[in-house]
């Protein structure tokens, strides 16, 4: 009987497809894979550090463009200002030291040979009378200029040292003590304006001084220990340059005569008053091999700015401009004058305006920052 109750129970469970239990072993049901359920091999992404790129571009500062420079209307039209700084960011540092000279600062160079008595009338282009002497200094007194020495344009020009706002240079040309004794010292002695005497060598020393018992030599030193003048260069025999001369004579002309100043006057020249105003490329090279810092010619081209003297074609033609410096004649000081200081005032606004831009220019090219305006003006 228990046979075929077994029995029964096995062919109902085939017909069941059912799993007879195993002894001691526990049952788990039967999963069939879902044809929509991920394989056991996906493995899903881990999450990631790495930020997400932004869709915000990246902006490239506009570079600040070139400042401009000033000029002037009062110039003549084929007079241009020159620079001779290479080094923007060195000329903008010094342009803008608290220390130095003020933007605008301007030197008016002015050139004198003889003085008349009274209001005689001249009748060589280099002179004028004493009329016209006063009242050049008359005009520069009412606008503020002072008078500074060589050294001190020199100074100016190189590293914008602080000299007056207004400044100007009185050079007397040749060997005129008499006229250096009678009309400058008294500028010296109540104004303290020094004069800078364009010293020709020659022959001095078979010239008599202020009276017969005393050299040239002797008179002009006495002069000179005054502290009232500048004793610089004009050259040995005063024989112009006008091209073509030997090495040999140009280094005797402009250089034999600097021991012998040196003798005289304690000090070596550092200008060179051109004789005649002629120069040449190979002189003005020549004077630059001799060590002189600065040379005058007779243009009257314009007041000279620290990095800034106006020149002509003929002039720029040689590309050193601290050794052919421009001059005012005598005779038409009063109004250079009045224009110099006119160029000055606009040289300081165009100054004040252009600040902004040159401040950027230096911040982006320079690795550093100008001073405020306020500090350069003292505002």
């Amino acid at each position: 009987m228990k046979q075929l109750f077994f029995a029964c129970l096995v062919l109902a469970c085939l017909l069941a497809a059912c799993t007879l239990p195993t002894s001691g072993a526990t049952a788990e049901p039967s999963i069939t894979p879902s044809p929509f359920a991920p394989s056991a091999a996906t493995n899903t992404p881990a999450a990631s550090n790495t930020p997400l790129a932004s869709s915000t571009p990246t902006i490239t500062p506009t570079p600040a463009p070139q400042p401009a420079g000033f000029t002037s209307g009062l110039l003549r039209a084929w007079v241009q200002p020159v620079g001779y700084i290479a080094d923007q960011c060195e000329y903008l540092a010094k342009r803008w030291d608290p220390d130095g000279s003020q933007p605008g600062t301007v030197v008016a160079p002015i050139m004198y040979h003889s003085i008349l008595r009274g209001n005689a009338v001249p009748t060589l282009s280099q002179d004028i009378n004493e009329v016209t002497f006063y009242r050049i200094v008359e005009v520069a007194r009412e606008l503020g200029f002072e008078a500074i020495t060589s050294q001190q344009l020199v100074d100016f020009l190189h590293t914008n040292t602080a000299i007056p706002p207004r400044s100007m240079l009185l050079i007397l040309d040749d060997r005129r003590a008499g006229t250096a004794q009678e009309y400058f010292l008294p500028l010296y002695e109540e104004y303290g304006w020094r004069t800078v005497l364009g010293w020709i060598i020659g022959d001095t020393d078979q010239r008599t001084g202020e009276n017969s018992s005393e050299s040239l030599w002797d008179w002009i030193e006495r002069l000179n220990d005054t502290g009232a003048f500048d004793v610089q260069s004009h050259a040995l025999n005063h024989i112009p340059i006008v091209g073509g001369e030997s090495a040999e004579f140009l280094r005797s002309e402009l250089g034999d005569n600097i021991p012998i100043l040196e003798e005289h006057f304690g000090q070596r020249p550092v200008a060179h008053i051109w004789t005649g105003g002629n120069f040449s490329a190979a002189g003005v090279d020549m004077l630059e091999e001799l060590g002189y810092a600065i040379g005058f010619t007779v243009y009257s081209r314009g007041p000279i700015q620290f990095n800034w003297v106006p020149q002509g074609e003929e002039e720029r033609a040689i590309g050193k401009p601290l050794l052919l410096l421009p001059r005012y004649w005598d005779s038409a000081a009063e109004l250079n004058l009045r224009q110099a200081a006119e160029i000055g005032d606009a040289a300081q606004q165009f100054a004040r305006a252009n600040y902004a831009a040159e401040a950027a220019w230096f911040a982006q090219n320079c690795g550093g920052e100008l001073p405020p305006l306020s500090a350069v003006f003292d505002e």
